[in-house]
């Protein structure tokens, strides 16, 4: 069963559209992640900024609506922050994931080349043996 699976992903993965967008996948990953690693940062300077604005607001006591709109910005920088982190994540462990299957699928290439080798070669091994024996 898994080997007509791997024959059934193998002739979809060999059509020449694949190989031809293979070339631009490595640069739209790198560039997704330097732009969700630059989210990132400006999400974690967002979050210090209204940090220390909170900290100084709740010192002067200054009017509530002005208090409600910093902290309103502080979760919201917050908000960006945990989203552009765990995309980060997410997307860093996906990238793993393809390099993996793709590791994968040319061990199992390579496996099943070799299996087709390793049975002609006992083919041939008993054809010369009977061969001997006959002799």
């Amino acid at each position: 069963i898994t080997l007509c699976l791997y024959f059934r992903w193998q002739k979809i993965f060999a059509f020449s559209l694949w190989s031809k967008l293979a070339v631009f996948w490595n640069k739209a990953f790198l560039t997704i992640i330097v732009l969700l690693i630059v989210l990132f940062f400006d999400a974690v300077r967002e979050v210090k900024k209204y940090s220390t604005v909170h900290a100084s607001e709740k010192a002067v006591n200054v009017n509530t609506s002005a208090f409600d709109h910093i902290q309103m910005k502080l979760f919201r920088s917050q908000r960006n922050l945990y989203i552009s982190g765990f995309s980060l994540f997410l997307w860093l462990v996906l990238r793993r994931i393809v390099t993996l299957l793709t590791q994968l699928a040319k061990g199992m290439t390579t496996q099943a080349a070799l299996e087709v080798q390793v049975n002609n070669t006992n083919e041939a091994a008993k054809k010369y043996l009977t061969e001997n024996e006959m002799l």
